[in-house]
């Protein structure tokens, strides 16, 4: 009859323990590093929506305050453009019009004003006028010029 060995039963134990030891910290550290990212990634789409929500407010609320003062009155904003807008126009003279790639697609945020605005003659067909300069990533001058009793031009500079 063979004897079994103490010292070889005590190796695989602790191997064993190892092992458990192991997936255990595995089965902490992979939910959490998952919660994480998923955290992380929508604090990002928020922080892009308020960025985005700033920049047409302050264009809306420049271009009436410029309105308001009168013929020849002029401002220029200083703008950070996150990297996700696609494009920029103002429809009608009265909405700006800002759409942007978010995980779920190409979204619109819309801006109303209360007064006419337009860009150069260029970029306006119908009832459309588009901002191309805004569609890129970085910081943006904004000009915007009150340049008759009725409209308010606004340029990227």
């Amino acid at each position: 009859m063979e004897k079994s060995h103490p010292a070889k039963s005590h190796l695989a134990q602790s191997s064993l323990e190892y092992l458990l030891v192991v997936a255990l910290t595995f089965a902490i550290i992979v939910p959490t590093a998952y919660l994480f990212y998923n955290y992380s990634k929508e604090s990002s789409q928020e922080i892009t929506d308020s960025q985005i929500t700033k920049i047409g407010k302050s264009i809306v609320d420049a271009a009436e305050t410029i309105f308001y003062s009168g013929q020849g009155s002029k401002t220029t904003l200083e703008l950070n453009v996150p990297d996700n807008v696609q494009s920029a126009q103002i429809i009608d003279g009265r909405e700006l019009v800002l759409n942007l790639t978010t995980s779920f697609g190409i979204s619109e945020i819309v801006f109303f004003s209360s007064v006419n605005m337009s860009t150069s003659g260029s970029n306006c067909e119908q009832m459309v006028c588009k901002l191309p300069e805004l569609a890129s990533q970085g910081l943006k001058k904004v000009k915007i010029e009150a340049i008759s009793k009725e409209t308010v031009n606004i340029s990227v500079i």
